[in-house]
């Protein structure tokens, strides 16, 4: 299957379903898909071929959506750009990725961002981008030396009608489809390659590990250029054609109104997120009666949360663990789990992906041991994109993708993550992995957000560090934490530092950002 075919088989049996909503835009199915074959035509009309790339630094707005599954229908590949980056972190993703067009929104106020200002100081440098789409004004699009505006681009499209059926002919399963670059948490970011089959096979397995169906509607306010907003979310929904109610920005208080006032069945976040959401002293008096589904990713999950999540939202909670590469979570808990299981694992594999824990002489280890967790199935990416040398150290003789992850497999066949193999640090001869730690920190009620890491010592080699922010008020020393943590972990594991901050450096999808935090212990040397 390609990804366009859903949007097609949808448009064209219902017709007037909502398959879009925006603020006050209510856009149909059939709406949906006559605005991407518009904007396919449009990237015909520049001259785009199969395997082009086409950069997009667009918000979580419907024209994300009408071009991505334009670039679908030719057989292009799709290149988002977060709309938090910085300029040289957008040079980045355009250079890298050889992207020869890119559609823009002028900027995001709600940031302060600049994207035409930023884009104008580093072009000089992206000889490869030869044309330049406003979604804007005339002039906004004057900004930028030979840009042009959304709407010219879709006139000058009309009539490349018949040319676009040929085109959708020739897209095959294996062309890739999305490029998008891993959050580089910990260094510099890669660009898996995510097929059409990768994607089409993924959301399969999705919909039938989360029970997701056509009368679903889905909050999104996670950051479309990740797999959880590309993927498990606008894709997902057009897969099953569902309704994706979109934000742009995430504001706790949003989140509740939209679930009122569109009756939302699923949500999905990270955990920071609900957490947020939680602390709004009116959260009761908001109507979620609607809910049905929370899924929880992206981050550790502290067992508390998953309790209150389902206790406040009444809920089925989904854990899930996944990658970029494997184009989303390939591992959901069940609906009828316990919360033991739900709080202690990360769920069972999805159909069609098959989990190995490896040694490092790439050996499989007996059922309960750690190792290192790898991944095989039609949802793992083709591969990095110009990164051959990542690629071999990537993947293995037998096909299996090595996550960088550690973990263990049950005697129920849960998968438990212990944490990143570069993550864990070794105290004194024993191996400490930070998640295990963080998950006692979230139970201490001072404790907002907690992140661990291995620091250097002469005498130990490597010892604990933990970095943690309060709960609002709240006066906590670093003793306590100590004492705390001594009630449920062995001595080695306990951290040797407390660090209180008011705020810890957080990825755009709310995932801590421990390489800035590993960046800040190398300076102290």
């Amino acid at each position: 299957m390609r990804l366009f075919e859903p949007l097609e088989r949808w448009a064209t049996e219902s017709p007037t379903r909502e398959a879009i909503v925006f603020g006050d835009r209510r856009i149909s199915y059939a709406e949906y898909n006559r605005e991407a074959n518009r904007a396919a035509c449009g990237l015909l009309n520049l001259g785009v071929e199969r395997g082009d790339k086409v950069a997009v630094w667009i918000p979580n707005h419907p024209e994300f959506l009408f071009i991505y599954l334009g670039c679908a229908k030719i057989g292009a590949t799709f290149v988002p750009v977060s709309i938090r980056f910085a300029a040289p972190e957008a040079f980045y993703i355009m250079h890298h990725s050889e992207s020869s067009v890119l559609i823009m929104e002028p900027g995001f106020e709600p940031y302060g961002a600049d994207f035409i200002g930023m884009f104008n100081n580093i072009r000089a440098d992206l000889p490869n981008i030869k044309q330049v789409v406003v979604i804007g004004s005339e002039e906004d699009a004057s900004r930028i030396e030979g840009a042009i505006t959304y709407e010219e681009f879709l006139q000058r499209g009309e009539g490349h009608g018949e040319e676009l059926r040929e085109r959708e002919e020739r897209v095959d399963e294996d062309d890739t489809m999305l490029m998008l670059f891993t959050s580089g948490t910990t260094g510099k970011p890669k660009a898996p390659e995510l097929t059409h089959r990768n994607i089409t096979r993924y959301i399969g397995g999705q919909v039938e590990a989360s029970d997701v169906n056509q009368e679903d509607r889905l909050l999104l306010n996670i950051p479309n250029n990740h797999v959880g907003g590309a993927v498990m979310g606008m894709a997902a929904m057009v897969y099953v054609g569902a309704t994706l109610v979109m934000q742009d920005t995430f504001v706790p208080a949003e989140v509740l109104k939209a679930i009122e006032k569109e009756r939302i069945t699923i949500i999905g976040q990270v955990p920071a997120q609900f957490i947020l959401e939680f602390m709004l002293p009116d959260f009761d008096q908001y109507d979620l009666s609607s809910l049905r589904i929370a899924v929880i990713s992206g981050a550790p999950v502290p067992p508390e949360l998953v309790a209150q999540i389902e206790e406040k939202m009444k809920v089925t909670t989904y854990i899930g663990y996944g990658l970029t590469e494997t184009s989303g979570a390939i591992t959901f808990t069940k609906e009828d789990d316990t919360l033991e299981k739900k709080s202690t694992s990360i769920g069972v594999p999805n159909q069609g992906i098959e989990i190995k824990i490896k040694d490092a002489e790439n050996r499989e280890v007996p059922q309960g041991e750690a190792g290192e967790i790898c991944i095989r199935g039609e949802a793992v990416m083709k591969g990095y994109y110009k990164q051959p040398e990542a690629n071999a150290e990537a993947f293995d003789d037998e096909g299996f993708f090595h996550s960088g992850d550690m973990g263990f497999i049950d005697q129920d066949g849960y998968l438990h993550i212990l944490g990143r193999k570069k993550e864990m640090y070794i105290r004194g001869g024993e191996n400490v992995y930070p998640p295990e730690v963080e998950e006692v920190l979230y139970k201490h009620p001072k404790v907002l957000f907690a992140a661990v890491l291995g620091y250097p010592d002469p005498v130990m080699g490597e010892k604990g560090r933990a970095y943690i922010v309060p709960q609002p008020g709240a006066e906590v020393t670093e003793e306590e934490i100590k004492e705390f943590c001594r009630q449920y972990l062995a001595d080695y594991k306990v951290p040797d530092q407390v660090v209180f901050r008011s705020e810890l450096p957080l990825t755009p999808l709310g995932k801590v950002h421990k390489f800035l935090l590993y960046e800040e212990i190398k300076e102290e040397g």
